[in-house]
């Protein structure tokens, strides 16, 4: 199954039983990021840790099962860029997801605080050009 056509005629494709069920298993049934344990594999998404939209490829080492709250905050960001914004463990020592739930309320937080800090600095920009 393929879901569309991303430009450069690269299509992303659509993630099989089995390929989701190794990451569950790899992962040992839990979000990568905040922990969070399921009993089934379809309550969770297939990230790209480089986003296919930034030339990220659908290997096998380039994926990783997230919860669907930290799937849509993570959006188009890296896992590294992803991991640092919300003081994660880098990328390069986080083999496995952590053993302690992360709340997601720790993670909006951390959103609320950027958000803020983008619009103060969108309306520093803004003023510089006021006449």
């Amino acid at each position: 199954m393929i879901f569309g056509d991303f430009g450069g005629g690269r299509t992303r494709k659509s993630f099989g039983k089995k390929e989701r069920e190794a990451l569950f298993l790899s992962q040992g049934g839990r979000c990568m990021y905040c922990g969070k344990k399921e009993r089934e594999v379809t309550y969770f998404d297939v990230d790209h840790k480089t986003p296919f939209s930034r030339n990220g490829r659908d290997t096998f080492a380039n994926l990783q099962l997230l919860c669907r709250p930290c799937n849509t905050r993570k959006g188009d960001m890296t896992d590294g860029e992803f991991r640092k914004a919300y003081g994660l463990t880098a990328a390069s020592k986080a083999k496995n997801p952590p053993t302690k739930v992360i709340p997601q309320s720790y993670f909006e937080k951390i959103s609320k605080s950027r958000a803020a800090k983008k619009k103060r600095s969108t309306r520093s920009r803004t003023n510089d050009f006021w006449w």
